[in-house]
């Protein structure tokens, strides 16, 4: 549920990381992409429903996680398996 608070902590930085669910909630809400609940730079870049229904679903959350900490490569081989999964 989007309190006042929670808003206005998400609006001002007070909240530094909300989860992915309490920003699509909250985005929901205003009836913008969620993306643009949470921007902070001059070029951020928006995360398409696409990308934001993939962070939701737990496994490929995962794998965003434990690639991230790959050095670089590492994750071309990582997306090249994938990209044969794909094909």
């Amino acid at each position: 549920m989007l309190t006042e608070e929670g808003g206005e902590g998400t609006r001002s930085y007070k909240v530094p990381d909300p989860t992915v669910g309490k920003v699509a909630s909250r985005a929901a809400v205003f009836g913008v992409e969620p993306s643009l609940v949470v921007i902070r730079g001059r070029n951020p870049s928006v995360l398409d429903e696409e990308t934001l229904d993939a962070l939701s679903d737990e496994t490929a959350n995962a794998i965003l996680r434990e690639s991230a900490r790959l050095p670089d490569r590492e994750k071309r081989i990582v997306l090249g398996i994938l990209q044969q999964f794909a094909a």
